[in-house]
Formats: structure tokens, C-alpha cells, sequence
């Protein structure tokens, strides 16, 4: 991790691509400093700032020449704005500094891409990944059009968040102290998203080693981790996976869950092997007398969970539903 940055960047009102940039550098050093101004101030010794995002420079995105150079986020026609191409540049830097696991790098870098990055680059283009869809569908009615666009938009996205951290016109508030707001509140969300894409990738590695482990069409997991993901993409060429039924864990709010597998995570009713209809819906006293099992707690309505007390008796649970014909 690199001691102090300089950031150059422009003045005025500040947008979530110019903040998500100056937080992602500052991710990479341990000391920050941050000016931001107009074209006429910005710094000769380049070579001691990182400027983006004003100047005409490999990190800014609004001369013709800068767009052409800097292309689109791959396999899309968004194109890139200063916070993409910072990420681009810096995110095995960003990344290092952050103490992410080298073997989870590039992925990292794609889903950080994919989920957050691109909204902001698009947004600060005024690019409409949708309206630019549509251009694909032939014959489509002007009013459709519109219609598909409006239904479309999300009125509240992150880079509206962002704005508003911007002094309003009748605010006396310093705009630097309110943008360096902005970026401390932007790095935090980029901690979160980090730490959730790589516990992530952590739960996928635990949960492949558990498929190997499991049998008659049980999964037991010793803690609870994202699976039904990782299970249906395996299944896809691992046949133990494929044989995967139910899976047994701890449950958030206490207690052990039995869950159903599903072939398709989009259809929360493409049950492997449904649980009983005669349990759908029971609690307490009454599922403990339908099943059999002595601390058995509930079954959801839908079937696709149901729970008990204790390892015990969710195990239990599990054999019985095995051995139900569906």
C-alpha cells in the first residue's frame, strides 16, 4: 500500500463517478490528498497526481479523443467514464492493498465491474442500457418504446444517492467537506461490496467441498453459506451435485433447516423433491404430529423449507421426505 496519492479532479458539482474514483484510489494508500479545481489549475509535475476525470488524459472520458481512446466496458455499448477506467488501471493495486486472496482477483474485478461500476459509468454518460437494447427489436412501436423505458427507470439508484451530497443552492456547507462526505460514504459501500464478493467466492469453495461429501441426496453443512447457486451450476457436469435433494444447515434464527434443491434458482418452485403436501403449512404441535419428529418446528406454506430444533431432528426430517413418493 502506497503512503500518500495526490488526486487532481474537477470542481463544481461532483457526480458518483468522480467520488467512487477518488474512493477507490484512496482505497490504495494509506494518506489522500485531494484537490479539485478547473482546467487552469491542474498541476504540472503530473507525475506526482493522479488526474481524472478533467484534462483530456488517459483517465478522463469527455474530449472525442478521450472516447475513442477509452472504448466501452467489454461486451457492452456502455462507454467509460472516469470511475471505470480508474477501476480498470488500479484494481489489482486497489485489490492488493485490500488484502484479497490473489486466486480471487480477476473475479473480484468482474463482479465489482458488473454490479457497481457500470451503473455509474453509464449513468454519468446519460447511457440507457435498455433504450440502447431496444434499438435491437425491429419494428417497435414509438409509444411502445417509450413506454418499455419509462417502466424501466429506478428512481433512487446509487449515483442519485451520491448527488445528494452535494450542497444545495440555498446551503452554506463547504463543497469539498461535502464531497470528501460523499467519498468516505462511497467507500464504505465499496468495503461491503468487496467483502460480500469475496465471502462469496470463500462460501462457493466451502461448498464444493461438501458436495463431495454428501449422499443420499443429502447435503449437510456444519454452517450456513450461499449454496443453491453452486449446487444448480455444478449439476450442470457433477452428478453428485445433480443428486442433491435437500440441504440440511443451521438456521439464521436458530434451530436446523432442511431446504429443497432446485433445478432452476429463477423458479423457486422447481423442486428436486418436493416436500410433502401434508406438511405445507404446519407449525409447532401440528407438524411434529404430521411428521413424526419430536422438535420439529414448521414447514413453510410454499414447501420449499421446513426446520427443527435440533440437527436431529431436521436429519429426520430430511429421511422422511426422501422416502415420500411425489
Amino acid at each position: 500500500m502506497r503512503d500518500t496519492i495526490n488526486i487532481y479532479t474537477h470542481n463544481g458539482l461532483f457526480h458518483a463517478d468522480d467520488v467512487f474514483a477518488t474512493a477507490l484510489i484512496s482505497m490504495m494508500c494509506e494518506n489522500i490528498n485531494v484537490k479539485r479545481g478547473g482546467d487552469e489549475e491542474i498541476p504540472e509535475d503530473k507525475e506526482n497526481w493522479i488526474v481524472f476525470d478533467i484534462g483530456g488524459g488517459e483517465l478522463d472520458h469527455h474530449t472525442p479523443e478521450c472516447k475513442e481512446a477509452n472504448g466501452c466496458h467489454p461486451g457492452t455499448n456502455i462507454p467509460y467514464a472516469a470511475c471505470g477506467l480508474v477501476w480498470r488501471k488500479y484494481y489489482k493495486e486497489i485489490l492488493e492493498a485490500q488484502d484479497c486472496p490473489q486466486q480471487y482477483v480477476e473475479s473480484v474485478y468482474t463482479k465489482v465491474e458488473n454490479t457497481l461500476i457500470l451503473g455509474i459509468d453509464a449513468s454519468d454518460n446519460g447511457f440507457d442500457p435498455v433504450a440502447d437494447a431496444l434499438n435491437l427489436v425491429p419494428n417497435l412501436q414509438t409509444e411502445t418504446r417509450k413506454e418499455i423505458i419509462s417502466a424501466s427507470k429506478i428512481g433512487y439508484t446509487v449515483s442519485a444517492l451520491i448527488k445528494d451530497f452535494n450542497p444545495t443552492w440555498e446551503s452554506d456547507r463547504d463543497p469539498y467537506e461535502a464531497f470528501m462526505d460523499a467519498v468516505s460514504f462511497a467507500k464504505d459501500i465499496l468495503y461491503n461490496r468487496f467483502d460480500s464478493i469475496i465471502d462469496a467466492l470463500d462460501g462457493r469453495e466451502y461448498i464444493l467441498q461438501n458436495i463431495e461429501y454428501s449422499a443420499n441426496h443429502l447435503m449437510i453443512l456444519d454452517q450456513f453459506a450461499p449454496w443453491q447457486g453452486v449446487v444448480t451450476s455444478q449439476s450442470r457436469f457433477n452428478q453428485k451435485a445433480a443428486d442433491i435433494w435437500y440441504v440440511v444447515s443451521p438456521a439464521l434464527r436458530g434451530g436446523w433447516n432442511v431446504q429443497c434443491a432446485l433445478d432452476d434458482p429463477d423458479n423457486r418452485t422447481s423442486y428436486r423433491h418436493p416436500l410433502p403436501e401434508s406438511w405445507l403449512g404446519l407449525r409447532a404441535e401440528e407438524f411434529a404430529k404430521a411428521s413424526g419428529v419430536k422438535d420439529a418446528k414448521f414447514c413453510h406454506p410454499s414447501g420449499f423449507l421446513c426446520g427443527a430444533d435440533s440437527e436431529e431432528g431436521a436429519l429426520a426430517l430430511a429421511e422422511i421426505a426422501c422416502h415420500k413418493k411425489h
